[in-house]
């Protein structure tokens, strides 16, 4: 490669159509001038020519289309990588926040229930322990008042009193 414009140009042109009378008057002058890249010029005319002649390849009825999802699947991915991830924290926070919370809200039922079932168990223990099953009987409870004139009112010990000041 020669880092010429005139002769880059040239070779661009020649690639892409023959070069007219007057481009190839200027690359001639151009190659007298520049003996150097006459066997550059001459290989990349005899490959110039041998891929014209080659046949055209098929091309696919949905080229276009296909090219066209190409370039903007490129495009969408070039716009994923380049934009900052904003919604990283609601994506992956607010489904872990949920499950901790679910777990700790059935920790919280599981404790509240058990607690409950104990104070349960410890009140039916204190009422066989106290005898205080007795007191429910409708019996007791209708007699009531004569059971409390049948016993005398509770009278301060006037004796311990005066011990202890």
């Amino acid at each position: 490669m020669h880092p010429d414009p005139d002769y880059q140009r040239w070779c661009e042109l020649s690639w892409r159509r023959p070069l007219t009378a007057r481009e190839q008057a200027e690359l001639r002058a151009w190659l007298s001038a520049h003996p150097e890249a006459q066997a550059d010029a001459e290989t990349e005319r005899a490959l110039s020519q041998a891929l014209a002649r080659l046949p055209d390849a098929p091309v696919p009825s949905n080229f276009t289309a296909r090219l066209w999802q190409t370039i903007e699947r490129d495009e969408a991915t070039k716009v994923r990588t380049a934009a900052p991830r904003r919604t990283w924290g609601w994506r992956v926070l607010v489904p872990r926040f949920t499950v901790a919370m679910v777990v700790v809200g059935s920790g919280l039922l599981v404790y509240r229930h058990h607690e409950s079932v104990q104070q349960v168990e410890f009140a039916k223990s204190f009422l066989t322990e106290a005898g205080a099953t007795s007191l429910a009987d409708p019996k007791v409870i209708a007699d009531f008042e004569v059971i409390c004139q049948l016993s005398p009112p509770t009278v301060a010990d006037e004796e311990l009193i005066k011990l202890m000041e």
